[in-house]
């Protein structure tokens, strides 16, 4: 169910134990082969298809559409806000769902550049709205381990418009995909140990702007993508966080416990 299809008086007939998805992505460059709603279309994607796999029963929340992406505003085509405007975008969204008397949230991801500070909404919102339940994850990190096998390419394989992206979008939307301007790109860090990807996270952290580590403005091997890959890494993402709410959530109408399932 999406929020903004459904009447004011079928919200408000709503149980309030069903779970709330809000997708999180940006609007920022993906290089010269993908559209600049990358992340926003797979979290949008994910979180529509999630729905179908709990039985049309989740609702799925609007997200805000530009997030964090000052890193690649170098590249044109990339629109930005400020941590604490996507900060408090989120939160006021979610303190309005509250006051509905909604109380369980999963803050679906999408988008690196939200990793941290999605991570502070959760904490924040745990203190603020005790009786509430905010789940923040991102969806490349949930199913890094079952995903791991899907990767072809040796390092930097999968970071940014690259291999699992553009596979992703060339199942979703393969008219959006210029293949033919797509290219291999990414210059790794210095040390191992700072040398993170979409499944993996580095042992240290060092932020640089996107054009410090790619020409293109890809980081990854966007050439190995196939629209089968896409297809693999949605089922596989979509059974993971499907799995999430129902552990998180049991009794959640749609996990196979709660009422109208």
């Amino acid at each position: 169910m999406r929020w903004e299809e459904l009447s004011s008086t079928r919200i408000a007939a709503l149980p309030r134990e069903t779970a709330c998805v809000m997708p999180l992505g940006a609007i920022e460059q993906h290089g010269p082969h993908l559209p600049v709603f990358t992340d926003l279309l797979i979290a949008t994607a994910l979180a529509s298809r999630l729905d179908e796999a709990c039985n049309g029963r989740l609702l799925v929340m609007p997200g805000p559409s530009v997030a964090c992406s000052e890193h690649h505003l170098h590249f044109a085509g990339t629109l930005s806000n400020a941590h604490e405007t996507f900060r408090a975008t989120v939160m006021e969204s979610l303190d309005a769902a509250i006051t509905h008397g909604f109380r369980r949230f999963l803050l679906l991801n999408a988008h690196g550049g939200n990793a941290a500070i999605g991570a502070v909404v959760a904490e924040q919102a745990s203190r603020r709205w005790p009786t509430a339940d905010v789940v923040f994850t991102t969806w490349f990190r949930l199913a890094a381990e079952r995903l791991r096998p899907l990767v072809q390419g040796e390092y930097p394989a999968v970071g940014h418009a690259c291999e699992f992206e553009t596979s992703v979008v060339l199942a979703l939307r393969p008219e959006l995909v210029d293949m033919s301007a797509a290219v291999d790109d990414g210059i790794p860090q210095s040390s191992p140990m700072l040398r993170g990807d979409l499944l993996r996270g580095g042992g240290a952290t060092r932020a640089l702007p996107f054009d410090r580590i790619s020409k293109s403005g890809v980081f990854g091997k966007p050439t190995l993508a196939t629209a089968e890959k896409g297809g693999q890494i949605l089922e596989i993402t979509v059974s993971m966080l499907r799995q999430l709410i129902i552990d998180t959530w049991p009794d959640a109408p749609g996990t196979g416990g709660g009422s109208g399932t």
